[in-house]
């Protein structure tokens, strides 16, 4: 219940009856008299006792000492509490310990001023948690630590916090392709495709930039890439692979993948796929087999949490003439689109990368639908946004 110093005694009540507060300043149980007697000049001719009490009316300061060494003026007498109490069969030497308040875990007795205390208790328990030797090495003898001084301890223990943990030995999991060829992983390069592990290994090796294993990879992936693409660890092989492959090879990954591009791009793994796809076309073919496959579905990817990132990639990464295909869309369902909680930022986004065409395009359209966006909660902000153009 708190640190008792000699020194704080003081501040108990002098008079017999009345109800002290512990070392914590809690106010000890009121329904219990405390029996000693002790004058403000008795308890100051005996500070230097860990405890001092008395006898009812002795007028002495005799210290009461309890089975644990300690001295304390809160055991109770015989017969203090009435029958049934739940302290009533609590007296004697070791009565104090067992109070509630002066429980034998919660006591801690040391003659050292306050702040000193303090101190000693915080390095004391600091050292205590931090001085743990790692689990592969057996704790020093005595003989030991003495021979190699006391800096021993402390260098264990920066060892172990050098780095915020202790060192841990290589994860035999990821480490199981580390002496692997990818000649040996031929004919199952896409079940490794969908391990984390695997994944990374292939990352590399593309990275690497050697002909025969980009190769190699392409063959094995390009027959599944489509669902590779919406896989958590596929989808970033799809994306390696698309930007070291070869112009053709890439051609070959835009056309076979097109007629599933749209459910890639709803997916929250494909559409980054999709997205690193449309920055690395470089060719009309490719181009347009993208246009194809997104025409018919853009008011629907605008409004999906996934697809309008792909909608808005287009946008900045296409030229003007080949995003017509967004202008004509959103043109046509300019309501459905600008009321829509993706839809009115893919709005003024088409806005910002729109030619002088397609922006009166949009314009007009916003215009002749004025009065239904300007009471929606996001049309309105449509609105708002063609005001500022001036």
């Amino acid at each position: 219940s708190g640190l008792l110093y000699s020194q704080q005694y003081s501040a108990y009540p002098a008079t017999a009856g009345e109800v002290p507060f512990d070392v914590a300043g809690g106010r000890l149980p009121q329904n219990v008299t405390y029996p000693y007697t002790a004058n403000a000049s008795a308890l100051a001719a005996s500070r230097s006792q860990s405890f001092v009490g008395g006898a009812p009316g002795s007028g002495a300061a005799t210290p009461i000492v309890n089975g644990y060494g300690l001295q304390s003026p809160f055991a109770p007498a015989a017969g203090m509490y009435g029958v049934g109490h739940p302290h009533a069969q609590l007296s004697g030497p070791h009565a104090s310990l067992q109070h509630p308040h002066y429980a034998p875990s919660h006591i801690h007795v040391h003659t050292q001023p306050q702040g000193q205390h303090s101190a000693h208790t915080h390095a004391k328990h600091s050292a205590q948690r931090h001085q743990q030797l790692p689990s592969a090495q057996a704790p020093l003898g005595a003989s030991q630590q003495a021979s190699q001084g006391p800096s021993a301890a402390p260098a264990h223990h920066h060892q172990k916090h050098a780095h915020g943990k202790p060192h841990r030995k290589g994860d035999p999991e990821s480490n199981r392709f580390a002496n692997v060829q990818l000649e040996e992983l031929e004919g199952t390069i896409f079940d490794v495709c969908k391990d984390q592990h695997g994944c990374r290994f292939l990352q590399k090796k593309l990275e690497d930039g050697q002909e025969s294993h980009v190769t190699m990879i392409f063959k094995e992936v390009l027959p599944h890439f489509s669902s590779l693409m919406t896989d958590p660890f596929g989808n970033y092989l799809c994306q390696k692979l698309l930007e070291h492959c070869s112009e053709p090879q890439r051609t070959q990954i835009v056309t076979g993948v097109s007629p599933d591009l749209v459910n890639v791009s709803l997916n929250m793994h494909g559409t980054r796929a999709v997205q690193k796809m449309i920055e690395s076309l470089s060719v009309q073919e490719q181009i347009d087999a993208i246009i194809e496959a997104l025409r018919n579905c853009v008011v629907m990817l605008i409004r999906d949490l996934n697809g309008n990132h792909v909608i808005q990639k287009c946008l900045s990464r296409l030229s003007g003439a080949n995003n017509q295909f967004i202008y004509d869309s959103v043109s046509a369902s300019c309501t459905e689109v600008a009321t829509h909680r993706h839809g009115c930022c893919v709005f003024q986004r088409c806005i910002d990368y729109a030619t002088s065409s397609q922006k009166a395009q949009l314009v007009q359209v916003i215009v002749d639908q004025a009065l239904p966006l300007v009471q929606d909660p996001f049309g309105n902000y449509v609105v708002q946004y063609v005001l500022d153009l001036n």
